[in-house]
């Protein structure tokens, strides 16, 4: 295993670096259920409409559920990739205004045990995503595995999802804990979903804040919130993001806000594009 980890760091090494180093950005939540894939692709399409070219990744490779959000369906997945039989190029769908998704699959926990062909391959493709986009968001899966973990880390950012619930709290402190946000290496941002008001969302976020500094020595940022909005629901049953089906909804106009603060950001550490990614994201195999 470790002779294969320096073959897979060899590997990504090599990959070229443009001259525009691709954003990463993983959206995660400590539980399922509080919104996170209806975030991230709304989000996205809120980056897009301050010109930015984004793929979103469907980290969550046990129920991938992205392209559902878009009402498509994927003739290919990453699992195809990492087979061998697809190119990046292949598996890419293109949904609405021009934004990229990469479905999920199985087969990417497997990427450590591939031939050096193989992974020559995946990595050479996996490094082409620079070329379309300028932003990557990673839906990761819910909860604390360990796929979720490597990919958290590897992001240049994180934005964690959670609700005033106190279950979803909980959850979320966990997924902080396990994430180790105390040796500030990590960029974590956070949204409150499903508010009534701006002090409950305000509220919510000081009493997760406050644990985690007591707890964790560890620090967070207050992104914004996400209004309970009807529409919300509407458009997750007619398969298409809020974004599109009620773009004037209280809901998307929060996003939109997001968007914007999170292009706004500073951050402390440089992007570190798609070949950071890899490196990082190898390293904890």
């Amino acid at each position: 295993m470790y002779e294969q980890v320096a073959v897979l760091r060899k590997l990504a090494a090599d990959i070229p670096v443009p001259k525009t180093k691709l954003r990463v950005i993983s959206v995660t939540s400590g539980k399922g259920g509080v919104g996170k894939t209806n975030f991230t692709v709304n989000l996205a399409l809120a980056l897009i409409e301050l010109d930015y070219r984004v793929i979103i990744l469907d980290g969550d490779f046990g129920l991938a559920n992205v392209d559902i959000a878009f009402g498509l369906t994927p003739r290919f997945t990453m699992e195809h990739l990492i087979a061998g039989e697809k190119t990046i190029e292949d598996i890419l769908l293109t949904g609405p205004k021009g934004i990229g998704i990469l479905p999920g699959g199985s087969g990417v926990q497997e990427m450590a045990n591939l031939e050096r062909s193989q992974l020559l391959n995946v990595l050479s493709n996996i490094g082409r995503l620079e070329k379309y986009a300028d932003i990557l968001i990673i839906d990761t899966g819910a909860g604390l595995s360990q796929t979720v973990i490597n990919f958290l880390r590897a992001s240049d950012e994180i934005i964690l999802v959670t609700t005033p619930e106190p279950t979803s709290l909980t959850d979320a402190y966990g997924l902080l804990k396990a994430l180790d946000i105390a040796n500030g290496e990590h960029s974590v941002s956070v949204v409150i979903n499903r508010v009534h008001t701006e002090a409950e969302a305000r509220d919510t976020y000081e009493r997760l804040a406050a644990t985690v500094c007591k707890f964790l020595s560890g620090s967070l940022t207050f992104l914004g919130w996400v209004y309970d909005d009807p529409f919300v629901g509407r458009a997750i049953m007619s398969q298409e993001p809020v974004a599109l089906s009620y773009p004037e909804s209280s809901a998307n106009k929060c996003i939109q806000w997001i968007a914007g603060t999170i292009m706004g950001l500073n951050l402390q550490v440089p992007n570190r594009g798609i070949k950071g990614f890899l490196h990082s994201l190898l390293r904890n195999f």
